[in-house]
């Protein structure tokens, strides 16, 4: 990653300082050629065996014969609409600097893009080369992550398999939109904060706190990553090897739960309005229900985050791209799920950090998801979290990774 990021700042550099010399068109697919063969170096680097090389080698190939596709033949689904926007915004912006970096509604990320028009030249198919780059970066990561918490190589690279090639987050991930920067930093931050547990270094503390702030400026409903993190800095007890319940534990969970409901009569207008808007479309769910309180918060929040995390749901499937999504994303998430909460007492104390984090992460994304498509965009935020815990216990449980390898090689005989 530091290689990378040396060789963009170095390239942005150059573009800079030959904006009105060289092409910039010329001048930035040089750079993606470059980058390119920068990234396959650390897959190689990265990969344990030819397979996992050939993972993620396929994965970043795909996602190039994507963009290429994408910019010469026809938009491929999740492109349009907010990407559109994203892309006018960051135009925009563009063009008002140096002098000025503007603000729109559709928020950091258009300043972001916009920066990158700037320097490197109006180009859509760079601001999708920096996700598919962002994509994959994370799936190096998550190799790390596999190798902290010790999973076997089957395991690591089943992590990489799903990661790369889950149909919808892949799409939304190349789209010119916002998710392949969240799902970048929440994977950057699950790393930092299980380093953490190694040697209890505030400095890795610090780093899984500010990848969830960094995420956090995509859209603020993924700072809430951050709340188990710290509730764990502090209460973590390292002799235990799990939370400590003490009294000063018990006092700040109730001043959490008093603060909240204390928020709620000053802010709750507005947070029970975007959990009942009327968003229309045949996609839309839960539209009788009503919030006007605390209580009704509790009561409908879990509800809203089971449809958040399982969409679409089979009644409410739209197309052919629901119906992929039900046999292949949901059924993993639902998989995972099950997993989590059949062998939850077995897991390490920091894996159950991941997945409170999850159910934290749901409940507030739940509350503002309304219907199917914005549900299925907000769930695969949290697409690492599920792989790395449900993995985790397929990883730690003979029994259970027996099973599914057997299941598997089921299915491939019977093809």
């Amino acid at each position: 990653m530091r290689i990378y990021l040396l060789f963009s700042i170095m390239e942005a550099f150059i573009s800079l300082m030959l904006k009105d010399v060289v092409d910039s068109y010329n001048l930035t697919v040089l750079w993606m050629f470059i980058n390119s063969f920068v990234l396959i170096g650390w897959f190689y680097h990265k990969s344990k065996d030819t397979t996992m090389f050939m993972f993620l080698f396929i994965g970043f190939l795909l996602r190039l014969l994507m963009m290429i596709y994408d910019t010469n033949v026809s938009r491929l689904p999740f492109n349009n609409g907010d990407a559109y926007k994203f892309h006018e915004m960051a135009v925009l912006t563009a063009a008002a600097l140096p002098g000025q970096l503007l603000e729109h509604f559709t928020g950091f990320y258009s300043q972001f893009l916009g920066v990158v028009y700037y320097i490197f030249g109006e180009y859509n198919f760079f601001g999708h080369f920096i996700n598919i780059s962002l994509i994959m970066l994370a799936a190096t990561k998550l190799i790390d992550i596999a190798d902290l918490l010790e999973f076997k190589l089957k395991n690591q690279k089943l992590l990489i398999a799903l990661w790369l090639f889950m149909p919808i987050p892949m799409l939304m991930g190349y789209a010119l939109l916002r998710e392949a920067s969240m799902y970048y930093f929440i994977v950057q931050s699950i790393y930092f904060f299980l380093k953490w547990f190694e040697k209890y270094n505030y400095i890795y503390a610090v780093l899984a706190i500010l990848m969830g702030l960094m995420g956090g400026k995509y859209h603020s409903g993924v700072m809430v990553v951050v709340v188990p993190y710290i509730y764990y800095f502090i209460f973590y007890s390292r002799k235990k090897k799990q939370i400590s319940f003490n009294i000063i534990n018990k006092l700040v969970i109730i001043a959490g739960i008093v603060g909240a409901l204390l928020y709620l009569q000053d802010a709750g207008d507005e947070i029970y309005g975007k959990a009942t808007a009327d968003t229309g479309g045949g996609s839309a769910y839960l539209t009788n229900i009503e919030m006007d309180n605390p209580v009704d918060l509790m009561i409908w929040g879990p509800v809203k985050e089971i449809f958040l995390l399982f969409s679409p749901m089979p009644w409410l499937v739209r197309g052919v791209l629901d119906l992929e999504t039900l046999m292949f994303d949901s059924t993993i998430f639902v998989f995972g799920m099950y997993l989590m909460a059949r062998y939850f007492r077995t897991m390490e104390s920091k894996v159950k950090a991941l997945v409170l984090v999850l159910l934290l992460g749901g409940f507030v994304f739940g509350l503002g998801s309304l219907n199917t498509g914005t549900a299925m965009r907000h769930r695969n935020k949290f697409t690492s979290l599920v792989l790395v815990s449900g993995i985790y216990v397929i990883d730690k449980n003979k029994k259970v990774g027996d099973n599914i390898e057997n299941f598997i090689m089921n299915i491939l005989y019977k093809f």
